[in-house]
């Protein structure tokens, strides 16, 4: 079976992809044009496998798989050209049964602050917010197999975005960051658990929406114990305040998840078709540092 990986050369495509080729699928993985320069683990990672250098929004097809699994999303900037046009311009030139979309669980906005089931209605505020919620709505739409997977602060090895990694290098530094409060309630999930929930859901032919999240919640203070053991520094603490992260969610739309922080996101519906979250923060934060370390990047 021929499957279509977009973004594969990020912390999520790096985790994907080998998962797909122990399973015997024949890959071809997207990528943006200069990517593999900018991260030579990932060059290794999808050796052996058929590239294809473009832009979602830009790609021309037609180009025919068995399925796609979306992943690739910008966080800020262009988050409606990238996010939410690029999976329209996916649906027009690659011809696929089946749809896997990334999406977040941010998808729904201020919905969240109601509750953060699959059923609540989205009520984005934010660029990123309205562009997967808008892409969601796209593929639900298509007419194929749909499944929209909703991951909680995805981190992992192969990541070098700025979220986990900055917290790493306060703590290295020896200040302890609390953001809003040690009890903040996050739903941390390994990259890896989040594709095997992608596979797992396309393999047994389920469609729709799923929350994916880790074994259990977490909060802000086990995160970062976790890092700091790993690190070896407890730091000082020093606080960050709710009002000082909705004035930063105004300018990078990811913080915005650190305002809303369900207590829950309630995975039920997943667990319901028998896949079960393995990767526990404790173990999942030690690995993603060893490799952050590995790289010379803490």
């Amino acid at each position: 079976m021929r499957v279509l990986v977009t973004g594969a050369s990020g912390m999520l495509g790096c985790n994907l992809v080998p998962l797909l080729r122990e399973r015997g699928y024949e890959v071809v993985a997207m990528v943006n044009r200069g990517s593999l320069r900018k991260r030579p683990w990932a060059r290794e990672v999808l050796d052996g496998v058929e590239l294809l250098e473009a832009r979602v929004e830009e790609f021309k097809g037609p180009l025919e798989v068995d399925a796609v699994f979306h992943l690739a999303a910008v966080l800020r900037g262009p988050t409606m050209r990238v996010n939410y046009q690029g999976t329209v311009n996916l649906l027009r030139e690659v011809r696929a049964d089946t749809f896997v979309l990334v999406s977040s669980i941010l998808a729904p906005g201020d919905g969240l602050r109601v509750r953060a089931d699959e059923e609540v209605p989205c009520k984005p505020v934010t660029g990123y917010e309205r562009s997967k919620c808008e892409a969601e709505r796209e593929v639900l739409g298509s007419g194929r197999r749909a499944i929209v997977v909703r991951p909680g602060w995805i981190y992992g090895p192969y990541s070098i975005n700025p979220d986990i990694l900055s917290i790493a290098r306060w703590i290295k530094r020896g200040i302890r960051p609390v953001i809003v409060s040690e009890e903040l309630p996050l739903a941390l999930v390994h990259a890896r658990d989040v594709a095997r929930a992608m596979v797992h859901l396309f393999e047994i032919g389920e469609r729709g929406i799923f929350n994916v999240r880790g074994p259990r919640m977490y909060k802000m203070g086990e995160l970062l114990d976790g890092m700091s053991s790993f690190l070896g520094r407890r730091g000082i603490r020093f606080p960050v305040s709710r009002g000082l992260v909705r004035l930063a969610s105004r300018f990078f739309d990811v913080i915005r998840y650190l305002d809303l922080a369900p207590e829950d996101v309630p995975i039920d519906k997943l667990r319901g078709t028998g896949f079960e979250p393995a990767i526990e923060l404790e173990e999942g934060i030690k690995e993603s540092l060893s490799w952050m370390r590995s790289h010379g990047l803490i």
